[in-house]
């Protein structure tokens, strides 16, 4: 079995969907996250999972999941 799939099994990724959208002629990735209750946008891709990251953390421990932020595991699925 591999790592990942164990990792998977004990600690599973928070998923945050996200999903390309052109508003107005601007485009955007758009990130959600029900579990974290996350929600946020980026420019580019990378912009949108850096984003998810730095907040992540925060909500993790606003609802009230423990302030342990080093072991949060995220899954970025595109819709």
């Amino acid at each position: 079995m591999s790592v990942k799939k164990r990792l998977d099994r004990i600690s599973p990724p928070y998923v945050v969907e996200v999903m390309y959208d052109v508003e107005d002629n601007i485009p955007a990735w758009i990130g959600t996250c029900d579990k974290l209750h996350l929600v946020t946008e980026g420019r580019t891709y990378e912009e949108l999972q850096q984003r998810v990251w730095e907040i992540a953390p925060e909500m993790h421990e606003l609802q009230g999941y423990g302030s342990e932020s080093d072991n949060i595991r995220l899954a970025f699925i595109q819709t």
